[in-house]
Parts: C-alpha cells; sequence; structure tokens
C-alpha cells in the first residue's frame, strides 16, 4: 500500500512538472555591403564616404534562442543576439536583444533588452528592411532599443493583439537637505522617473490586411531629433520648465494585392511644454513588387520638422523630402544580393543650402 501511494504520488508530480527537453537555436545574420555615402551641410560643405560596412541590408549578428515546457501549457523561454562586426577586430559590438520570459494561454511576458515597440511597427512595415541609407525619415525621432524593459503581447483574437511595455530609466531618487528634487547639469530631474518609458501597440492582421498603432511616452527625455547635419533639440527642462517628456505614435498599414504588397506608416513625435515644442511629423509610402527571384522595392517620404527653442528653427518648419529604391535577388532561401539608393533633403531659411545625403549600397546578406 506504501509502496503504490509513492508510485502515485511520483507519478503526479512528473505530470505537474512535466518538462520537454530543452530547444536550444543557434542563428544570425552575416551582412557585408559596399558603401558609398554623400553628405551636404547646411554650410554647403561636402563630404564623401567610401567603405565596407557589416549593416547594408541587415545588421549582422549571431542569436541563440531557446525554449522549454515547464509545466503543462506553460513555457520558458530566453534570446541572447548580439551585434557583431566580423570587418574588423571588435567582433561582439553591443547586445541587441537579451529577454527570458514566460508563455502560456496568457500571452507572453518577457523582462529585459530588446527593441521598442514603435521600432517593431516601424520595421514591419517597411519593404526595404530597414537598410542603412539615407531615405527613412521616421527613424529620426525613435530610439531602436530599450533596456530594462517588461513586455507582454497578447494571445490574437480574430486577429487583433496588443503589445504593451514598461521601460525603467534612471533608478535613483536624489532628495537634498531642502527636500526639493534635484536636477543635474544637464537639466535632467533626479526623480527616479527620468527616462521611464510606456508603450502600447494595436495589431489587425487579416488576409491580405495588417493595421497597427502605436504610441509611446518616456519622461523627461532629453535627446536630439536629428535632421541632417542640425539636431533639431527639444527645451533643456529647468525646475522652471521641467515638462519635456517624448511622446511619440506611429500608426501604419499594409495591403497585399497579390502582384504587389503596399504599405504606409506614419509618424508623430512631440516634446515640451506648448510655448517651446518641438515636432516631427512624418509620412512614409512604399511598395514591394516581386518577381520571381526578384523584389523591386520603393518608398517616397515626406516630413516636418520644428524645434521649440528661441531660433529661427521654431519660427517656421523644415521641410523634409526622402527616396529609397531597393532590388533582392534571392541566390536561394539564406542568401540576398542586393542594392539600395537612398537619398534625403532638409530644407530650412536658416540653411545657408538644403542639407542632402544619398548613400548607394552594394551587398550581400546570408541568413542562418
Amino acid at each position: 500500500m506504501k509502496k503504490s501511494l509513492i508510485a502515485l504520488a511520483c507519478l503526479g508530480c512528473t505530470s505537474v512538472f512535466a518538462q520537454t527537453a530543452p530547444l536550444v537555436t543557434v542563428y544570425g545574420i552575416a551582412d557585408m555591403a559596399i558603401n558609398k555615402d554623400s553628405k551636404t551641410s547646411s554650410a554647403n560643405v561636402k563630404t564623401d564616404t567610401t567603405n565596407v560596412i557589416t549593416n547594408g541590408l541587415s545588421t549582422s549578428r549571431l542569436g541563440f534562442k531557446g525554449d522549454r515546457e515547464i509545466s503543462t501549457g506553460l513555457t520558458a523561454n530566453y534570446t541572447f543576439e548580439f551585434e557583431i562586426d566580423q570587418s574588423s577586430d571588435s567582433g561582439i559590438v553591443k547586445t541587441r536583444v537579451g529577454t527570458v520570459g514566460l508563455a502560456g494561454a496568457f500571452g507572453a511576458l518577457s523582462v529585459g533588452r530588446r527593441t521598442t515597440l514603435v521600432r517593431d511597427l516601424e520595421n514591419s512595415l517597411d519593404p526595404h528592411d530597414s537598410p542603412t541609407a539615407a531615405g527613412t525619415l521616421s527613424t529620426k525621432s525613435r530610439e531602436t532599443r530599450r533596456d530594462d524593459t517588461i513586455t507582454w503581447t497578447s494571445p490574437v483574437f480574430s486577429g487583433f493583439s496588443v503589445d504593451a511595455q514598461i521601460g525603467l530609466g534612471s533608478l535613483q531618487k536624489s532628495t537634498p537637505a531642502t527636500g526639493v528634487i534635484a536636477y543635474d547639469a544637464t537639466g535632467v530631474k533626479a526623480d527616479g522617473n527620468s527616462g521611464d518609458s510606456t508603450s502600447l501597440r494595436l495589431n489587425y492582421a487579416n488576409g491580405p490586411l495588417t493595421v497597427k498603432v502605436g504610441t509611446e511616452t518616456v519622461k523627461n527625455f532629453y535627446k536630439a531629433i536629428k535632421v541632417g547635419d542640425n539636431n533639431l533639440t527639444a527645451p533643456s527642462g529647468t525646475a522652471a520648465d521641467p515638462a519635456r517628456d517624448r511622446k511619440h505614435t506611429m500608426y501604419g498599414a499594409s495591403y497585399d494585392l497579390g502582384m504587389m504588397t503596399l504599405y504606409y506608416v506614419g509618424t508623430r513625435a512631440e516634446q515640451g511644454t506648448v510655448a517651446l515644442k518641438s515636432t516631427f511629423d512624418t509620412n512614409t509610402f512604399a511598395l514591394r513588387v516581386p518577381v520571381g527571384a526578384l523584389s523591386l522595392n520603393l518608398g517616397m517620404g515626406t516630413g516636418k520638422a520644428s524645434v521649440g527653442t528661441a531660433t529661427t528653427l521654431q519660427a517656421a518648419k523644415a521641410d523634409l523630402k526622402s527616396t529609397q529604391a531597393s532590388v533582392w535577388y534571392a541566390l536561394n532561401k539564406d542568401t540576398t544580393l542586393y542594392a539600395v539608393y537612398g537619398n534625403e533633403k532638409a530644407s530650412h531659411a536658416s540653411f545657408t543650402t538644403a542639407q542632402k545625403e544619398s548613400t548607394f549600397l552594394l551587398g550581400l546578406r546570408y541568413r542562418f
């Protein structure tokens, strides 16, 4: 009788803590491209660069990921992904993704460094796959990745899903003897909340149609919005003017017509007070046309940008224009030969001449 009870107990433990064998996947991208880039500053100074880069169409990377069922319906997972510079002795440049998480009927929850939700939205609706080239205006006002994030992805219901992300910025709160929260030399408030972010994204995918809307707010954020060689910077917060949260909204859609896929991405970034507010608005229309092993991609963008400081850039907005075209040829399912051309221009009454940049890439990408 005692032996039977022990056997049943062991069987029960096995069912409760049933585990599958751990799955480990090694993956990555090796991407090398000849890069020719030309810039003309607002002071009419021209700079030409010719080199070999390791992030032409995609950043070269090496990753490890895996998952394991730790109980019925509950899986633990992890991802370690590192940027690689295989063209020099730099080796591993930085951590791109470092997360651990759980997945189940509730969706998926991960903790660690990863891409922001607005960056994911932008990349998923870019037919060029976000090459390192001029011609993508929406990249100027958003961050690509963020440390210390907590991200939840819901299950999909009738094509709808939700992503929510919290990012932890400054960890310390500094309170002087006066009891008044201090500011550092750059005007960042040492309240323990500077750099904290909240983000939400709604997704819909059904048949040929995909629609996504995302929003992100970063508290007491101080980072320049770059337009050409000028940094359009929001007000430097002080005790008298502490309101400089960065608010970023991105929305877009794609529709697969069969012979081609159409894309649209719009962005709106703003920072500062009503009196001194920086804004950055862009609209990008693009398409992808597959022709056998070839993929032809074309995108065009327009935008407006202003800076909330007492400069001529505040009185009138800068006009932004961009074009990007790329051709991919699939040598096989893993290897792509590609060429990318992109250009962008920023015009403003305060510039001696319009700021211009053009890029040409010729490269090879291998996925494994």
